[in-house]
C-alpha cells in the first residue's frame, strides 16, 4: 500500500470539494493565507486608513507591550480583529478576542472573496458580562453575541461569531472611524 498516494488521492478530493465551494473575486488571494497573516493585513489596513484619513495615532512608549491592543488615537486603546468568511456559511470567526484586555474598541474586518466588511464594537458601551450564566457577551446591532471559548478549557481566548448580515459594508467605515477618532 502506497500511503503518500493514498493521502494526495483524500487531499486532492477535498481540494475540489472546497473548490466548488469558493468564489473567485478581487480578494480571492486572502483563501491563501492563514490567520496570522490575515490579522496582520488587516491591521496594516485599518492604521493605513487612519493615515489616509489624517486620524491621529499616537506614539506608543517604548514600556508599553504590544499586547492588548493594536493601535492607540488620541488615547483610546484599539484592538483589531480581522476574519476570513468561512467556506461552508456565510459566517466569520474573530479569534484571540479577550475581555479583559485594556482596549476601548475593537474593530473586526470580515474579508471576502468578493468585499470587505466591519463592525465597531465600544468596549464601554456593548460588552457585559453575565453573572448568573457566567457568560461574556459583545452586543452587536443590539443583539447580544455570546463570546464562546476557542478550545475547550481555555477562558483567556475567546472567539466571536459573526453573519456576514450582521457586518457593515466597507463603504461607511471612513465615516464611523471619524465620527470616532476625528479631533
Amino acid at each position: 500500500m502506497d500511503l503518500e498516494k493514498l493521502l494526495l488521492q483524500l487531499i486532492e478530493q477535498k481540494y475540489n470539494e472546497v473548490q466548488k465551494k469558493q468564489k473567485s473575486g478581487i480578494f480571492e488571494k486572502i483563501l491563501h493565507f492563514e490567520g496570522n497573516a490575515i490579522g496582520q493585513i488587516g491591521e496594516k489596513f485599518v492604521k493605513e486608513v487612519f493615515k489616509a484619513l489624517n486620524l491621529p495615532l499616537d506614539e506608543l512608549p517604548q514600556e508599553i507591550i504590544h499586547d492588548e491592543f493594536d493601535l492607540l488615537s488620541r488615547g483610546k486603546k484599539v484592538e483589531i480583529k480581522t476574519a476570513r468568511k468561512g467556506f461552508n456559511n456565510n459566517t466569520f470567526q474573530f479569534n484571540g478576542i479577550n475581555p479583559k484586555y485594556n482596549y476601548d474598541y475593537i474593530v473586526l474586518l470580515g474579508i471576502t472573496t468578493e468585499s470587505v466588511h466591519y463592525y465597531i464594537v465600544d468596549k464601554r458601551q456593548d460588552y457585559h458580562y453575565n453573572h448568573t450564566l457566567r457568560k461574556e457577551y459583545i452586543k452587536v446591532n443590539g443583539k447580544d453575541k455570546q463570546l464562546v471559548m476557542m478550545n475547550p478549557g481555555n477562558q483567556v481566548n475567546l472567539k466571536l461569531t459573526l453573519n456576514l448580515k450582521e457586518l457593515k459594508p466597507i463603504a461607511n467605515f471612513s465615516y464611523e472611524l471619524k465620527d470616532i477618532f476625528e479631533l
